[in-house]
């Protein structure tokens, strides 16, 4: 016998509870390989891979930072297995079949589109002109609720709690839940001039850069100081922690409850990248950004930034849009471990300006982007003033008997996921 067989054979002795020890600590890809290997590990592994909480730890350790939201505004019906699948695919984007759609067009000057949100439950809430409107993303009509008539700034929601600012300053933080009649339903904050809204907490900041947080959970809807900054609070973000990017150019992080300056952008920073970092890139002012590059000396890519608007992080995936109607997409376009965009190439790119905008050169600014993952496939949403456009990328594959590649759509397999989850 040689020693490879005499290798096998103590293999297939092996007790199967040892193997299934062992197997639960292995990565997906490596539980995938020892599938193969023979139908006893086949069945075993299969086994495991009928947890769907395994997913669940799947994506977290190879998708940290964006696991939590692809979950919760994937199509309804997903598992974890589903998300991680569908992740997975991002780099194979060149190869899905595209289909594409629109909805929300603006018909008049009033219903002009500002910004949207993705929901829970397959609902999109459109800021426009005149109003905020929900629409169904399955079929692309106007869900049920009403809309919220008044023309506003900035507009965020999410589960528990929507919140808008005003054009003259006033922050409205509105309950959608109360879970006691004596809790404060909304409140508003005068000389407000910008905000983020993270779960349960809503941080803002005065026209004085004086930084206060707001706790959603608590009966009363009050504000409590943080700390003022003397250089000038441009935009928040935020990881693991609330980041401060300040006119200054420094970065600030909220770390139990004192604001710490974690680093300043010099002659030397890879801008992209550090912004990036402290996920400060979505909601940087790109105008500012230019200066900045001008002012550290950096020189400018021969591709011109100045038409860009709009920056959207979803893990290694980056949506570039510009003020002329124009996407590109990207895959991990990292050089020596850091982001840059200006010298890489998009994986795909589009053009939502129509021809009826010619021959006048009409501007139509990506105004938004976000993303809902599928089965086997993504769901990218763009917005523009005169509306929005749906990208449905999804990949066809040979089933197999492996639980990561069935079909999940089936309304009572997720119940019992759901009394698994609570149990």
């Amino acid at each position: 016998m040689s020693k490879d067989d005499e290798n096998f054979s103590h293999l297939c002795v092996f007790p199967t509870e040892v193997l299934l020890y062992i197997f639960t600590y292995l990565p997906a890809k490596d539980l995938t390989r020892c599938r193969q290997v023979c139908l006893r590990w086949k069945q075993i592994v299969d086994s495991i891979l009928k947890k769907d909480l395994l997913w669940r730890d799947f994506c977290k350790n190879d998708f940290n930072s964006i696991y939590k939201i692809a979950r919760h505004k994937g199509r309804f019906g997903l598992r974890w297995c589903n998300i991680y699948r569908s992740l997975s695919l991002w780099p194979k984007l060149t190869l899905a079949k595209e289909t594409r759609d629109e909805f929300a067009p603006a018909s008049c000057f009033m219903d002009e589109i500002r910004d949207f949100v993705v929901l829970r439950d397959g609902i999109i809430g459109v800021q426009k002109r005149s109003c905020i409107t929900y629409y169904d993303i399955e079929t692309l009509e106007r869900d049920e609720r009403g809309p919220i008539r008044g023309d506003y700034a900035r507009y965020a929601e999410n589960e528990h709690t929507i919140v808008i600012l005003g054009y003259h300053l006033h922050l409205f933080i509105i309950r959608k839940f109360i879970k006691n009649p004596f809790f404060e339903t909304d409140i508003t904050f005068d000389n407000v001039k910008t905000f983020i809204l993270i779960n349960k907490e809503v941080y803002f900041v005065s026209m004085e850069d004086e930084i206060f947080v707001c706790n959603l959970d608590a009966d009363r809807l009050t504000k409590t100081f943080i700390k003022k900054t003397e250089d000038g609070v441009m935009t928040f973000g935020y990881t693991d922690c609330l980041h401060i990017l300040t006119l200054q150019r420094n970065i600030y992080s909220l770390v139990n409850q004192d604001i710490i300056l974690t680093c300043t952008l010099h002659e030397d920073s890879n801008i992209l990248h550090v912004l990036n970092q402290h996920n400060l890139i979505d909601s940087m002012d790109w105008r500012v950004y230019i200066q900045w590059m001008y002012l550290l000396n950096h020189t400018l890519p021969r591709d011109p930034i100045h038409n860009i608007i709009l920056v959207k992080s979803y893990g290694d995936v980056f949506f570039v849009g510009s003020n002329w109607g124009v996407l590109r997409i990207y895959y991990a376009p990292y050089k020596s471990g850091q982001l840059d965009l200006f010298n890489s190439e998009p994986v795909k790119q589009y053009n939502f300006v129509e021809r009826r905008d010619c021959p006048v050169l009409a501007m139509s600014p990506i105004l938004q982007v976000d993303v809902l993952e599928a089965e086997d496939g993504h769901t990218v949403i763009v917005a523009m003033p005169k509306k929005i456009a749906v990208l449905n990328f999804t990949h066809n594959f040979k089933r197999t008997a492996s639980v990561a590649m069935l079909p999940y759509s089936d309304i009572q397999k997720v119940k019992a996921l759901k009394i698994e989850e609570t149990t």
